[in-house]
């Protein structure tokens, strides 16, 4: 497209000063070149572009419908156009008349400015329309039909403009919108407006729309409610993506600050550190929350490289009795679920689910499912602080105390497939 108008606009044949008979003398000679030149030039008469904005060459006609001399009744042609070139740089010059239009615009010829903007607006190409958004986005002198046609266009590209801008989109029309659009990033788009009412507010966080809460956090313009924020906090705790806007988020309230800092990283927490106007105790708080966060972090990555040394050690077959009972004395009981988890093939948080009962009968009969020694089975009960008086203590000094049988009705209560009776 650059290109094609980069022809149009450097082909310099034309002399500087136009009369309408070298126009004529272009239509006659029938100048491929010449006609393009004409074409774009705003000097040229005003029905000499309304015969070219018929012409047969895609290029005359996407000139035509560029040049700002073009008048009305070629503009009502070009509108209809089969090439999208076309109606792209129509869209562009016509719409770019709109904002000012009350003042330099006379009656009929501003209704028909209207009328062909409302066409372009409904137009089958979405770049069309989306030109036709952004540049009436901010204008309050269009009928409010046609915003809200663009406002509930299913191009996010063609409604965002309008969403996020147009001042003739009331509380009303954006509530519904937030409740019902059918295109994703609407609300989002409606968040980064500028000024919006505490019901507006309130929806978009309701919502739980991610992108548009982000945004709206992100807003400076907009007053969010202590308890509107209040549950868009809550919110957070679960979704790491509103992390960042949250702390980021200016004029929070201690009470807020102290929340969100329960529940975001160490990084993030250091940004909270670093706001302005934060009382000693607040401050104190937040240094104690970084100083657990470096702790936790320590104790996460030993965590990993234990679990991940446990799959290591089991895909090179030696995740075995001596291992397991290391890992059961030293307390690792996060390591204990993942090998017994690898050993007998069902979910870790099958394992966690069965540690959690603390039922020495069936972590016993998961350990003898594991291919695993009685000895090994006691560690791993002793690792669960079960009660010295409760555990299962090996038969005959290194024998399971319990009938297969038995043991697999442990199994089979937490879903489980059976291992095999001794035959």
């Amino acid at each position: 497209m650059k290109n094609l108008l980069n022809k149009i606009f450097s082909w310099r044949r034309l002399p500087d000063e136009l009369s309408y008979e070298d126009a004529r003398a272009v239509l006659e000679k029938h100048s491929r070149a010449a006609k393009r030149e004409l074409a774009s030039r705003t000097d040229a008469p005003r029905e000499v572009l309304y015969y070219l904005s018929e012409d047969e060459m895609l290029d005359v006609r996407v000139a035509v419908a560029a040049n700002p001399s073009t008048p009305i009744q070629a503009s009502e042609i070009l509108v209809d156009d089969p090439e999208e070139l076309v109606r792209v740089e129509l869209a562009r010059r016509i719409s770019r008349l709109v904002p000012g239009a009350d003042e330099n615009m006379q009656g009929d010829l501003l209704e028909r400015v209207i009328a062909l903007v409302e066409k372009l607006a409904a137009d089958k190409l979405p770049r069309v329309r989306a030109i036709v958004a952004e540049e009436i986005k901010a204008t309050n002198n269009v009928p409010p039909r046609i915003v809200k046609k663009l406002a509930n266009d299913v191009e996010i590209s063609v409604a965002a403009p309008v969403l996020e801008y147009s001042p003739l989109l009331s509380d009303a029309d954006l509530m519904e919108l937030i409740a019902g659009s059918a295109v994703d990033g609407a609300a989002e788009a409606i968040a980064r407006r500028e000024n919006m009412g505490d019901e507006i507010v309130e929806k978009v966080a309701q919502s739980l729309d991610i992108p548009a809460v982000t945004a709206l956090l992100a807003n400076p313009n907009v007053q969010i409610r202590e308890d509107t924020l209040d549950l868009l906090i809550t919110t957070a705790i679960d979704v790491e993506a509103l992390h960042e806007p949250l702390v980021m988020r200016p004029n929070l309230s201690i009470r807020a600050i102290k929340r969100i800092a329960s529940f975001v990283a160490r990084s993030l927490l250091e940004d909270l550190l670093a706001r302005e106007g934060l009382d000693e105790e607040t401050q104190k708080e937040l240094r104690d929350r970084v100083m657990e966060r470096v702790e936790d972090e320590d104790g996460t990555e030993k965590l990993d490289a234990t679990l991940a040394s446990v799959r290591k050690a089991y895909e090179a077959g030696k995740l075995d009795n001596a291992l397991v009972t290391t890992l059961a004395d030293t307390g690792q009981k996060e390591c204990v679920s993942m090998a017994l988890s690898l050993l007998i093939g069902v979910p870790v948080k099958k394992i966690t689910e069965i540690m959690d009962a603390k039922s020495p009968e069936a972590i016993t009969s998961v350990c003898w499912k594991a291919e695993l020694s009685m000895r090994t089975a006691l560690a791993v009960q002793k690792a669960l602080s079960i009660k010295h008086t409760d555990l299962l203590l090996p038969k005959n000094g290194f024998e399971y105390p319990l009938e297969d049988k038995k043991m697999n009705l442990q199994l089979a209560f937490f879903e489980i497939e059976p291992k095999g009776e001794a035959g």
